[in-house]
C-alpha cells in the first residue's frame, strides 16, 4: 500500500558548531532564519519542553534545508545519537496533509513507526524580526533500527505562514528547491525493499535507484557507486550521502561562488545527464552539497 501525498519536505545537517554553520553557508549564498530554539514532547500526548537543538533555516519555495546545532547539551536532543556517530546530513522529512491518516497508512503498510508527536519552535517572524510566532509540527518518526538510512520524519506543518515567510525564499545563489536526497546503503535491495511499500517502485538507472516522491526524489546506492558519482565524498561515505538543490541558473551559481573563492566540481546528474555543481562538504558544514539548475 503507498502512503499518498508525500513529498519531499526537508533535509537536517547535524552539526556541532551551529554558528560555524550558519556563516558557511550565508557564504555559499543562502539567506538563513534567525536561530530558533527546539521545544517538543519526549512522549506521545506529553506536555511539550525545552529542547537543547536550535537550528537556522534556507526556506525555498519547494521545501527547505535546515542547520541543526546542540545548543545546551543539558537538555534533550535528538541530536546527541546523530553526533555520536558523525556531523553531517541526517535528518530527511517527507511531508503530508495528515499525520493522523498517514500513520494510519503506515500502519496499514506494515510501516516501523510510533504515533505522531507534537513538536514546536518559537520562530522569528517579520522582515526584521520583528515579532515571535509558535511554529507547530506533527512528526511520525520512521523506527531507526527498521529503516537505519536516516533519521526519516513524515511531518505535518501546522504553521506554515510561520516558517514560509517571503522573505526568506530569495537567495542570492538562486536556491528554490530541495530536488533530491542521496543515501548510501549497505545493502541495496533490502533498502529499497523497505521503502516500496511506502514510494512505489524505484526506477534504476545503472548502479543507482530512484524512488520518486510527489515532489521531489530518494536515490539509493552502495558506498562505491556513490564513490564514482559524487566527486565531493569524503573517505567516509555517510548513509545519507549528500542534498539536491535546485536553482534558477546553474551559470549564474557557478560565478557566484567562484567570486567567493569556493571550489565546484562539476558533473552529469544520473537520470537526465544534465550538468550539476558540487561543493564538499569541507565548505558546507560538513554535507556534501549537489546544484542542479530547475527545470
Amino acid at each position: 500500500m503507498q502512503v499518498p501525498d508525500l513529498s519531499l519536505d526537508h533535509a537536517a545537517l547535524v552539526i556541532r558548531d551551529l554558528e560555524a554553520a550558519r556563516q558557511a553557508f550565508e557564504r555559499l549564498g543562502f539567506r538563513l532564519s534567525s536561530r530558533s530554539m527546539h521545544a517538543g514532547a519526549l512522549t506521545p500526548g506529553g506536555p511539550v519542553v525545552p529542547w537543547g537543538s536550535g537550528n537556522h533555516c534556507a526556506m525555498f519555495r519547494n521545501g527547505y534545508f535546515e542547520l541543526l546545532g546542540l545548543v545546551d547539551a543539558s537538555l534533550h536532543s535528538t541530536a546527541k545519537k546523530m553526533l555520536e556517530k558523525y556531523q553531517g546530513l541526517h535528518i530527511v522529512a517527507m511531508d503530508c496533509p495528515s499525520a493522523d491518516e498517514a500513520y494510519a497508512q503506515l500502519q496499514a503498510a506494515q510501516v516501523v513507526a510510533p504515533a505522531p508527536l507534537t513538536l514546536e519552535r518559537d520562530a522569528p517572524f517579520g522582515a526584521r524580526d520583528e515579532q515571535v510566532r509558535r511554529a507547530r509540527f506533527r512528526n511520525i518518526n520512521l523506527d531507526v533500527q527498521a529503516y537505519p538510512e536516516a533519521r526519516f520524519i513524515v511531518i505535518e506543518h501546522g504553521t506554515r505562514d510561520v516558517l514560509w515567510q517571503p522573505h526568506l525564499l530569495q537567495h542570492p545563489n538562486g536556491a528554490n528547491a530541495l530536488a533530491a536526497m542521496y543515501f548510501c546503503s549497505d545493502d541495496v535491495p533490502a533498502s529499497l525493499a523497505r521503502f516500496e511499500p511506502i514510494l512505489g517502485k524505484p526506477a534504476r538507472h545503472g548502479d543507482a535507484y530512484r524512488f520518486a516522491l510527489k515532489r521531489g526524489a530518494f536515490w539509493f546506492m552502495d558506498a562505491g557507486a556513490m564513490r564514482d558519482y559524487c566527486p565531493v565524498q569524503d573517505d567516509a561515505v555517510h548513509r545519507v550521502s549528500a542534498a539536491c538543490i535546485a536553482v534558477d541558473c546553474l551559470d549564474t551559481l557557478q560565478a557566484y561562488l567562484s567570486e567567493r573563492g569556493i571550489e565546484t566540481h562539476g558533473g552529469p546528474t544520473l537520470d537526465t545527464g544534465a550538468p550539476s555543481l558540487w561543493v564538499h562538504p569541507s565548505q558546507a558544514g560538513h554535507g556534501a552539497l549537489q546544484f542542479v539548475q530547475s527545470e
